[in-house]
């Protein structure tokens, strides 16, 4: 399947569900994909409008597509982004209520342990997704019980550090004011491939990126920043899907 998405890019299915067409170089328009087996995890920080949101939506469907259970945390009290996963299909499910998310990191993370416990370092046959717009709104948020009680980001920790042994994997946005603010935990940046839309603070971009140079080219406008994994980082812009073009992915 290819989807037009807009003049310079197209959303063209890599037939493999951890393989995801999600960026383009903006000097050739080539595809580059995010390899969820090189690098299990996305996290992407950017300023409201620039594009997370949207990246977010193509990951989700696209991983979706290929039958792995997606289970997406929209905490935003707009309630948009999202609305065209509601209907599309039994491998992606959105979640808005407080109560709704909180349980359902509860069980992510207690799934990741039972697994982990499972495969005994053996290579795991399937994959989960978490998707979370905006984990910075659930930093007060908090799980477990008793001794074992503690915030959302703390409880994803493990999953971060882990999850690629065990096939599940974590794609979150982060507002680039809170990290400029506050920093963001070593775990989350050290194990997932980062993706910084926009304009970009010294002190995000650092937090992030690290001390390499800006590369040359990145563009402006929505979709356009930087991307880092294995190596990097290097100008990007990301495909954009709109709701109807993840609906339409998501079913296959």
């Amino acid at each position: 399947m290819t989807t037009a998405v807009n003049t310079r890019t197209r959303y063209t299915d890599t037939g493999r569900a951890t393989l995801v067409p999600l960026l383009a170089d903006p000097a050739t328009g080539r595809g580059r994909n995010l390899d969820l087996e090189v690098t299990p995890h996305l996290l992407i920080s950017g300023y409201t409008g620039w594009g997370a949101t949207s990246a977010l939506r193509l990951v989700a469907a696209h991983t979706a597509r290929h039958g792995i259970d997606v289970q997406v945390l929209d905490p935003s009290p707009k309630r948009v982004g999202f609305t065209g996963l509601e209907d599309a299909g039994p491998f992606v499910t959105v979640h808005r209520d407080a109560d709704d998310i909180t349980q359902l990191v509860t069980d992510f993370v207690t799934g990741f342990q039972i697994r982990f416990e499972e495969l005994d370092g053996r290579a795991p046959e399937s994959h989960r997704l978490l998707v979370v717009d905006g984990l910075d709104r659930l930093r007060k948020s908090v799980v477990g019980e008793g001794a074992g009680r503690c915030s959302v980001l703390d409880a994803l920790e493990p999953v971060l550090a882990l999850g690629r042994a065990v096939g599940y994997h974590v794609a979150a946005s982060v507002s680039q004011s809170f990290v400029t603010r506050q920093g963001f935990p070593r775990t989350f940046t050290d194990c997932s491939a980062l993706l910084s839309l926009g304009p970009t603070t010294s002190r995000a971009r650092t937090e992030l990126l690290g001390a390499e140079p800006r590369p040359a080219g990145v563009p402006a406008g929505r979709g356009g920043g930087e991307f880092a994994d294995y190596d990097g980082p290097r100008a990007v812009r990301t495909v954009f899907v709109s709701e109807d073009e993840a609906r339409e992915i998501a079913r296959g």
